[in-house]
């Protein structure tokens, strides 16, 4: 199998019920979700109750995703043909990083503030433990749109760490704020304002402004 090209949501009456993937090679693969019962017999009707890897594009898919079906008024590549909905996900084409935990004094992602708080575990603190971000920037889409990206780490006790990434969209109807109430916003995403950022520390850096388009 190929490297994927491209990655779509498929969705049936407004619920997800699986993932659609074109790879570079011409072939795809259908990947079903946990189906509804309410939609079993329809789903299974249309082809679309079991996986399928390795075969060629899959023909239903082939007649929605054009133009012609094409929703407008949105960043976002959806199709839609009755009540199935095609959602592309978009790729990484640039990303502009706001702090890194590890960066050194003078680099741009250096910050003399560490980005730590107190650790909590099923809403109640750990005595002495904390848990910061390892890095926090903003990606953008082929699409134009973007998704602020955070990881938060903590001391797992084992001699490694535990946390994970945060990856969450900007809504596109943000875009069309003035900035200052932009970067308010833009820091309630991916847990940045739970471990310290602020609008002020993003109107900081240098390029960040011409990097979101405004």
């Amino acid at each position: 199998m190929d490297y994927i090209k491209e990655k779509y949501i498929v969705f049936y009456k407004d619920s997800q019920v699986g993932m659609y993937y074109i790879y570079e090679d011409g072939k795809a693969s259908y990947d079903t979700y946990s189906i509804p019962d309410e939609f079993s017999d329809e789903l299974k009707a249309l082809g679309l109750d079991k996986s399928t890897s390795g075969k060629r594009k899959l023909s239903l898919f082939k007649k929605i995703i054009n133009d012609e079906n094409l929703v407008s008024g949105t960043l976002k590549q959806i199709y839609q043909s009755g009540f199935i909905k095609i959602e592309r996900i978009p790729k990484d084409v640039d990303k502009f990083m706001i702090y890194q935990r590890s960066a050194k004094k003078g680099e741009a992602a250096y910050s003399a503030k560490d980005y730590s708080v107190p650790h909590m575990e099923g809403g109640r603190l750990i005595e002495g433990m904390d848990e910061w971000a390892s890095w926090y920037c903003i990606n953008k889409k082929d699409n134009g749109m973007y998704e602020a990206e955070l990881d938060e780490a903590w001391y797992g006790g084992s001699g490694h760490y535990d946390g994970g990434t945060i990856c969450t969209e900007v809504p596109e109807e943000w875009l069309l704020l003035p900035y200052d109430d932009f970067l308010k916003h833009l820091v309630t995403l991916s847990a940045a304002s739970h471990y310290g950022f602020t609008a002020d520390d993003l109107k900081e850096k240098k390029g960040l402004k011409e990097f979101l388009g405004f």
